[in-house]
């Protein structure tokens, strides 16, 4: 064979595997910003103002009941349900409102903000949100205790494409629900919306997905609640959470999930979140992809 003959043989060759390669690269790198784009968010929700090394108090109140803050020392300040001598807020849940009022704060409902916080006179803020459509969180934040707790970021495994994975969705036309106890001993209910069976480290598991809601008219993203090899090792030992965005109430056949973006169960982070640790899938593999845990903090551990 003539050496122009080979040279232009590999050049089609060449040519040829470059078009296969150039969509897969593509594809990986939509998922790399994507990851990227998960990885700031989650910042922000970690050490950000309302973030969750910010969060001062939480109080859960129940239809008819009031939580209040005094005028003391704002970084003492914590909610209470005895009505003090003078103060810096009230809070009443009722009718399914949750109403502040007080000094130099025009009255408003906290559940009508769509989850803004609402900034006090002595620079705390405070959020409403609710509990299973039920109870009223209620939150209170101190900007300052991010770093005075000597947080500094979360910390993640580097970015793998072959956490990206596609399995067969098979949806339950009526989710089941399932009664379960939380991280913080209270029963609550999720529903069991389908089965995604899918390849990983090359075994093949039937996962069970989750919604908080049992109508497919509203359902547009399932939860996939995982544990693995890493857990209570390299990752936070009660699992991971991975959000898997779909179609309002219509479930593609195949779902592409990446566990690059599983981020640790809430309650890793502040007890005063409510996570359903006992719904978890059991991975039988080490799944070295998205949040690790411990983050990072300044100094020894005594900060956290």
């Amino acid at each position: 064979m003539e050496a122009d003959t080979v040279v232009n043989m590999r050049k089609v060759i060449c040519c040829a595997l470059l078009l296969v390669c150039l969509p897969t690269q593509a594809e990986d790198s939509k998922h790399y910003q994507q990851w990227l784009e998960f990885k700031k968010e989650l910042a922000v929700e970690a050490g950000g103002p309302q973030g969750f090394y910010a969060i001062q108090d939480m109080r859960e109140l129940h239809p008819g009941e009031s939580a209040y803050l005094s005028s003391g020392d704002a970084d003492k300040l914590r909610w209470t349900q005895a009505a003090p001598a003078t103060s810096l807020a009230q809070v009443q849940f009722k009718d399914g409102r949750a109403l502040i009022r007080g000094p130099g704060i025009e009255e408003r409902d906290l559940l009508q903000s769509k989850g803004e916080p609402l900034a006090l006179p002595n620079g705390l803020t405070v959020r409403g949100s609710l509990l299973r459509e039920k109870s009223l969180k209620l939150w209170l934040y101190n900007a300052k205790l991010p770093e005075r707790k000597g947080f500094e970021a979360l910390d993640y495994f580097p970015y793998d494409a072959r956490g990206v994975i596609t399995g067969t969705f098979r949806r339950n036309e009526q989710p089941v629900p399932v009664n379960y106890l939380d991280s913080r001993e209270q029963a609550g209910i999720m529903h069991v919306v389908g089965t995604l069976q899918a390849q990983i480290g090359g075994k093949t598991y039937d996962l069970k997905t989750y919604s908080y809601s049992n109508d497919w008219k509203k359902i547009e993203g399932v939860l996939l609640l995982l544990r693995d090899r890493t857990s209570g090792k390299t990752t936070y030992g009660g699992g991971r959470v991975v959000d898997i965005a779909i179609a309002k109430g219509s479930p593609p056949q195949e779902i592409t999930f990446d566990l690059n973006t599983a981020y640790s169960f809430l309650c890793a982070h502040s007890d005063a979140f409510n996570c359903p640790l006992v719904l978890t899938n059991n991975v039988d593999v080490a799944l070295k992809y998205g949040e690790k845990y411990p983050p990072v903090f300044s100094g020894d551990s005594a900060k956290r």
